[in-house]
C-alpha cells in the first residue's frame, strides 16, 4: 500500500542540504504490506553499504530517527579512525590508499550530515543502556526508529550471516516499561530495481508467544529478510 509521505523531523539547515542534493539521490519503489505504518515503532533493514540510509533518508515516509555507531557521532579523529579501519578497509576492502583518501575526505563533512542526521549513538558495552533510555524517549515523542542490525564485520552481504539483537533488547525493554504492545516491521532494500519491500508488521506480543531467546528471534529476522531477497529477485 502507498504511503503519504512524512518528512523525518530535522534541522532546517539539513533540510535544506537534502532539498538541494534530492535530485541526484533519486526516487526508490516501496512495496508495503500493511494498510498504514504505525508512528512509534521499530523498522529493520539490510544496510547496503552507505546505500541503504542514504535511500532511507530521502525516501522513506515516516518520521524516525537512526541508529548508528557511536564513532560517527564523535570528534573528527573518531570518525577517520572508523571510517578509515573500519568501514573502509574491513567492510568495503578498500586498499590502505584509496582508504585513506576517502577517509581524508569525508570525515570533515561527516560530522555534519550526522548531526543533521540526529543519529542516535549505539554502544558495544555498558553505554548501550543509554542507547535504549534515549530511544525510549524518542520513541514515546511519536518518532520511530531504523535501525540496521547485520553483523557487517567483514562486509555487507546479499545473504544476510548474522543480526544482532540489540531491536529485540530495545522492544523487550520499551514493552515492559511503558506496557505498549510496539510494532517491529522488517523491511529490505534491493538496489538492483530501488525497491523496498516491507513486511507486515509483528507485534511484541506476537514475538513473545513464538517463546524463542534474543539469539532465536535475531535469526527469525535474518531469515526473513533473506527468504525476501528471493522474493524480490522473482520480481526483477
Amino acid at each position: 500500500m502507498k504511503n503519504k509521505k512524512i518528512k523525518p523531523k530535522r534541522k532546517w539547515f539539513f533540510n535544506i542540504v537534502k532539498f538541494l542534493m534530492s535530485p541526484f539521490v533519486g526516487k526508490i519503489k516501496i512495496i508495503n504490506e500493511n494498510d498504514n505504518l504505525e508512528p512509534s515503532s521499530i523498522f529493520l533493514c539490510n544496510h547496503v553499504g552507505a546505500r541503504g540510509p542514504f535511500k532511507l533518508e530521502f525516501n522513506f515516509p515516516v518520521n524516525f530517527r537512526f541508529w548508528g555507531t557511536y564513532e560517527m557521532c564523535g570528534g573528527y579523529f573518531s570518525r577517520f579512525k572508523y571510517l578509515y579501519k573500519t568501514y573502509f578497509i574491513q567492510k568495503k576492502h578498500n586498499n590502505k590508499f584509496i582508504a585513506f583518501l576517502k577517509a581524508f575526505l569525508i570525515s570533515p563533512i561527516s560530522g555534519m550530515f550526522y548531526k543533521g542526521l540526529q543519529l542516535i549513538p549505539t554502544y558495544p558495552d555498558s553505554r548501550f543502556l543509554k542507547t535504549i533510555k534515549t530511544t525510549c524517549e524518542i520513541l514515546n515523542n511519536g518518532q520511530s526508529i531504523v535501525i540496521f542490525p547485520e553483523n557487517s564485520s567483514d562486509g555487507y552481504h546479499e545473504i544476510m550471516k548474522e543480526y544482532y539483537a540489540g531491536f529485540y533488547i530495545l522492544a523487550k525493554y520499551y514493552y515492559k516499561k511503558y506496557k505498549k504492545n510496539i510494532k517491529i516491521y522488517n523491511m529490505r532494500y534491493e538496489k538492483t530495481n530501488k525497491t523496498l519491500y516491507i513486511e507486515k508488521a509483528i507485534s511484541m506480543e506476537d514475538l513473545i508467544k513464538l517463546n524463542l531467546n534474543k539469539e532465536e528471534i535475531s535469526d527469525y529476522f535474518k531469515n526473513k529478510t533473506n527468504e525476501l531477497q528471493k522474493k524480490q529477485k522473482k520480481s526483477i
